[in-house]
């Protein structure tokens, strides 16, 4: 499942006007204990990262904050490390009816759009008529350095699976804004010193609203583009990128593309395949599973297991997928270590598709590469199919957390908790040494700032200038 929710599961038929209230020590220990058996009840990997006594010893620190009154806020900012704990990209944290990205401070947003890499931002794009050079250095917002203010934002963010940052390094790349507002402030100017060439700057800027931050943000949204692509590069090598992996309304047949996509592959004796997965947060778990069916070279098994945490109902009141609700006696059962899923295509034996491709493969991750796409990417390195060049993925290896969601509003502070029910545990990858990390690339290659500005897509030159050296290696050999 991808990390991004319809808005409409987090609606809900009752709201109150919590923003200013004071809540008292009473009601937010009756939220907190609601928090914390929806976590016991719903989430399948609990302690996959952090174990329990860990887990045990943040959940009395927290509950021993809720000693006096606090607004929304201040309680959703002491709740998060909680969150941050489970170490799982999918778990949701909604202000009923906010966004989640901006779930409080709408109007006073830092103004600027940065690209970050380590711990430095430049500037890529300005949201005001204010304008600051593209591609200048941020030194410093209200006299912190970015470089505090990185390291102060990452621990309270949550997309990640593992300890993996460059998925929260992407985050920040598209709504830092609504993080500098929630974490650190929303303030009624910004004061940026910055560096342009050889030169040190700094000045004062107006916050914008969060309409404009999304009217920027679609303005510069490439529509023109399928989600789903096969394009020719050179002398017998394809490009294939995969945007996502569900459909809109009237969009392509995702099947029908691959079923397509991969007959000219064989027509046109492709020996070099590029499979772009960069930015791609994940979807349908199934259409992982039919894309491997093109690539695998013998018979394979997807999924180990799909963990659950009960089958019982839950103790509290949330909603869930009423088919599942219907069905969980039939599909989920007890195993000596817990319950399982039993009812998924990727726990079966799947052979190869007649025209899969046998050819040499390549695929491209970045720190958005999350959910069903790194499922997709763990089997095929299991597997040792491809290279792998990029960053690492934002999604954990091993297992991934997510499929149909337990939603609960926490009844006082009217905060939604999102919990994906379903541990998709992969299968055959305990040769990988890693615990708590995505698939690391063969090739480690990060777009600098030059490359955002001149729209140069580094990663993919890489990949096929990496092509042309090895088919010349090659013809010289023979």
């Amino acid at each position: 499942m991808n990390r991004i929710l319809p808005v409409s599961l987090f609606i809900v038929l009752f709201r109150l006007p919590v923003l200013a209230q004071l809540l008292s020590p009473e009601q937010l220990q009756t939220d907190f204990a609601r928090f914390r058996t929806a976590l016991a009840e719903a989430h399948p990997e609990m302690y996959r990262y952090t174990p329990k006594p860990r887990f045990d010893s943040l959940f009395a620190v927290t509950a021993a904050q809720l000693n006096r009154p606090m607004t929304q806020q201040a309680f959703y900012v002491t709740m998060v490390p909680l969150l941050v704990a489970l170490r799982d990209g999918h778990i949701k944290w909604i202000v009923s009816g906010r966004d989640e990205h901006y779930p409080f401070a709408t109007d006073k947003l830092f103004p600027l759009r940065l690209y970050f890499l380590g711990d430095k931002a430049w500037v890529v794009g300005n949201y005001s008529t204010e304008s600051v050079p593209g591609g200048a250095e941020v030194i410093s917002i209200n006299g912190k350095s970015m470089a505090t203010i990185i390291q102060a934002l990452l621990p309270n963010m949550t997309f990640a699976d593992g300890d993996r940052i460059g998925g929260k390094l992407e985050d920040l790349n598209h709504y830092f804004s609504g993080y500098y507002a929630t974490f650190i402030g929303a303030p009624d100017r910004f004061e940026v010193a910055y560096q342009s060439g050889t030169q040190t700057k700094t000045v004062t800027l107006a916050p914008v609203t969060e309409q404009t931050i999304k009217t920027y943000a679609e303005q510069h949204k490439d529509k023109t583009q399928k989600p789903f692509r096969l394009t020719f590069s050179g002398e017998r090598t394809a490009v294939m990128t995969i945007e996502r992996f569900w459909s809109e309304k009237n969009e392509q047949n995702f099947r029908q593309f691959l079923s397509e996509s991969f007959h000219e592959i064989k027509r046109q004796g492709v020996q070099h395949l590029v499979l772009d997965l960069r930015n791609n947060e994940g979807g349908e778990e199934s259409w992982g599973v039919e894309l491997y069916s093109y690539l695998a070279s013998q018979p394979f098994r997807y999924y180990d297991h799909i963990r659950v945490r009960q089958k019982k109902r839950f103790s509290f009141p949330a909603w869930s997928s009423k088919l599942y609700r219907m069905a969980r006696f039939i599909v989920v059962k007890k195993r000596s270590d817990g319950y399982v899923f039993t009812h998924h295509r990727g726990l079966r034996t799947t052979k190869p598709k007649a025209d899969a491709y046998a050819g040499k493969l390549y695929v491209l991750l970045n720190g958005n590469s999350f959910s069903v796409t790194t499922e997709l990417s763990a089997r095929i390195h299991a597997d040792k199919r491809a290279v792998f060049i990029g960053q690492e993925s934002g999604g954990g290896y091993k297992v991934n957390s997510s499929g149909i969601f337990a939603i609960t509003q926490l009844p006082n502070s009217k905060i939604d908790l999102g919990i994906g029910m379903f541990g998709f545990n992969m299968a055959n990858v305990s040769g990988y040494p890693y615990t708590d990390r995505g698939i690391i690339p063969d090739h480690l290659v990060e777009p600098t700032i030059e490359d955002i500005l001149q729209q140069r897509d580094r990663i993919l030159d890489y990949t096929l200038n990496h092509i042309r050296n090895q088919t010349a290696t090659l013809t010289k050999e023979e």
